[in-house]
């Protein structure tokens, strides 16, 4: 269909060396840090991370990305959001936190991030409507302050940061996995008889938030009804979208759309033995 561009161009390059540099962030935390402490870590600050790009991107519209990466403008911007809110913010945050870094690091990346925001507004590969570079030069401290205080929560075994861990780890991955399906036309939300890509990317991540609580709960159970349940439960919730008008499946590929439920199952519940092992 030609859904991608060439990966990389004027536009995508500044966010694949943003994402070189990070990664090279990580796997410097990986080397020092347990590998369970800094996976769960990461993905509880991806986790909300995506949760404050829901509102602020998805809902309220404070600003696009353009990397130019997918052919589709509302996929472009949300790619972009994937590096920014996946990558770029969350390492920092584990990295500034698992490192034990003082406020100064956490002030110094947030005037990094500033100045990258400018930046990608020079260049025009990032436009603000009512956002502003300020915005995230203040959020971004207290995003770091909530990854230390999460972690501590953590390290403690403080039973609410458990929980919430868990969940922001199935979140990433289900809305992750939703974004896939999109791209590949397998799933599109919406209201009425023509969904646009705006409309589907307001409702998916609150789909995906509500499969995330069910993963939770079933998760936390031994046995195979409890495996079972998830799947079910989801295909349920998908058959009553699509005679409410609210969803669209691909008929031609629905085995390939109804494979999502299963692996999710075992993601969860893998996840769920990983944070509460002792």
């Amino acid at each position: 269909m030609g859904k991608k561009k060439k990966r990389f161009n004027k536009n995508s390059i500044p966010f694949w060396l943003l994402a070189v540099i990070h990664l090279g962030m990580f796997l410097l935390v990986l080397k020092r840090k347990k590998q369970k402490d800094t996976w769960i870590l990461l993905l509880s600050n991806m986790g909300f991370a995506y949760l404050f790009e829901y509102l602020v991107l998805n809902l309220f519209h404070g600003y696009r990305y353009r990397p130019s990466i997918m052919k589709k403008r509302t996929f472009d911007s949300v790619l972009g959001a994937i590096f920014s809110q996946a990558i770029y913010v969350p390492i920092t945050a584990t990295f500034l936190t698992l490192l034990n870094k003082k406020w100064s690091w956490k002030v110094g990346f947030s005037l990094f991030y500033y100045c990258i925001e400018n930046l990608f507004l020079r260049l025009n590969i990032y436009k603000v409507y009512w956002w502003r570079p300020i915005y995230t030069l203040v959020l971004l401290n207290v995003y770091f302050n909530i990854s230390d205080a999460f972690y501590k929560a953590l390290s403690t075994q403080k039973r609410w940061a458990m929980v919430i861990a868990h969940y922001l780890a199935i979140e990433v991955v289900s809305i992750t996995l939703a974004y896939i399906f999109a791209v590949n036309r397998y799933i599109r939300f919406g209201r009425g008889y023509f969904h646009t890509w705006t409309e589907h990317f307001k409702i998916v991540p609150l789909y995906s938030l509500i499969l995330s609580f069910i993963a939770l709960i079933t998760s936390s159970k031994a046995g195979l009804f409890y495996r079972m349940l998830l799947p079910l439960s989801h295909i349920i919730i998908d058959i009553t979208l699509v005679k409410m008008g609210i969803l669209k499946v691909n008929i031609n590929q629905f085995l390939g759309t109804c494979s999502r439920y299963l692996p999710m199952t075992f993601i969860s519940r893998f996840f769920y033995k990983i944070i509460y092992k002792e």
